[in-house]
């Protein structure tokens, strides 16, 4: 499995935990300066989330640092089984062997 594969399947966890409002485990990938409140007021604006289809996830938008050290990652999340305007930013930070040190949710936001 390469190192996308690896990320893209760290996404997939991390929306289903959104789906499933699995707050804890969402609250440990949050970065310092957002919080579990933060990503609830978000949601509150919308519909109910939904897991998006496997397909969905070949639109994830990586973006690699300049010195390879990792990644930021952008994908729209689904309410109601629709795709929205609701993007969730990530970011992995990998080693020099793609081993994946971190994964962390950036943001919340509408794009």
């Amino acid at each position: 499995m390469n190192l996308k594969e690896k990320l893209k399947l760290l996404l997939k966890e991390t929306v289903f935990d959104l789906v499933n409002k699995d707050f804890v485990k969402i609250s440990s990938k949050l970065i310092e300066e957002l919080t579990i409140e933060d990503i609830k007021e978000e949601l509150n604006y919308w519909g109910t989330l939904t897991i998006p289809p496997d397909l969905a996830y070949e639109n994830i938008n990586y973006i690699e640092y300049n010195y390879g050290e990792g990644y930021a990652m952008e994908f729209e999340l689904w309410i109601d089984n629709k795709e929205s305007d609701l993007t969730l930013s990530c970011e992995a930070i990998i080693d020099q062997s793609d081993n994946g040190l971190s994964f962390s949710i950036t943001n919340l936001h509408v794009l």
